[in-house]
């Protein structure tokens, strides 16, 4: 039988052994979990002066964390710049309820206008249902004339969409026609937190059901040549295939 003492001395090398494992099992824990967080899209109120996109990395999946929920997005080939922004009452700068999350990706120079664009919005707050606001959408305001709404499927989640075109004049920031989704409509003049300015001539709006939560995403040709649209249109549903809002945030 071994001595007390070699007893003693085996058990704290196996506990000092155990404890190394332990913090060695942890910081490997820690660190795949450092790694396995996608980036953020960079921040930036893009509809103000000041606002800018930012290039993002073909192939890296990118989240959102000014968005309501959990967003994933993954440029599938390089030229795409992005920014996020949460909207709300204050003219935009944000502020309190409604509040609204963006996300804005661009093909072109991120110091340009954007040779289109794809932006995704969602409310903070409970929204009406997609056949609601596509309703709203279609037959809110002046200027875009609409064709027939068709089924679709983006990141595993049904919805709507449908193409149109703006017919009338535009303002002196280049807009001719704000789709307001959610805001209830008033006849004074007024800024609504989840208005989208339309800058370009040719657009497709599309209205998903996330999980009982309605998504809004516009692709404008905003400076692009409306006969390089269609062109454009296929860049963006690869991008879009790629969208997921998954339960979690991992």
């Amino acid at each position: 039988m071994r001595p007390l003492t070699q007893w003693s001395h085996e058990m704290n090398r196996l506990l000092l052994v155990a404890i190394a494992t332990i913090a060695c099992l942890a910081a490997t824990a820690a660190a795949a979990a450092t790694v396995s967080k996608p980036p953020d899209i960079p921040k930036s109120y893009l509809f103000t002066p000041a606002g800018k996109l930012t290039p993002l990395h073909a192939g890296v999946s990118y989240q959102a964390s000014t968005f309501p929920f959990a967003v994933r997005l993954t440029p599938p080939a390089a030229g795409w710049s992005g920014a996020q922004w949460k909207g709300g009452n204050e003219y935009f700068a944000g502020g309190g309820p409604p509040n609204f999350g963006w996300v804005s990706v661009g093909r072109g120079s991120p110091t340009r206008i954007p040779q289109g664009d794809v932006t995704i919005m969602a409310a903070y707050a409970r929204t009406p249902s997609v056949a609601s606001t596509v309703k709203v959408l279609r037959t809110r305001g002046r200027g875009a004339v609409y064709e027939a709404p068709s089924p679709v499927v983006f990141g595993g989640f049904s919805g709507i969409q449908f193409d149109g075109e703006i017919v009338g004049a535009k303002n002196q920031d280049h807009n001719g026609h704000y789709f307001i989704p959610f805001s209830t409509t008033s006849h004074a003049a007024k800024y609504y937190p989840d208005e989208y300015p339309v800058y370009g001539d040719v657009f497709r709006v599309t209205v998903l059901n996330v999980r009982g939560r309605t998504v809004v995403i516009y692709i404008d040709n905003v400076a692009l040549p409306r006969s390089q649209f269609p062109a454009f249109l296929t860049k963006a549903e690869q991008l879009l295939k790629s969208l997921r809002f998954p339960r979690t945030g991992g």
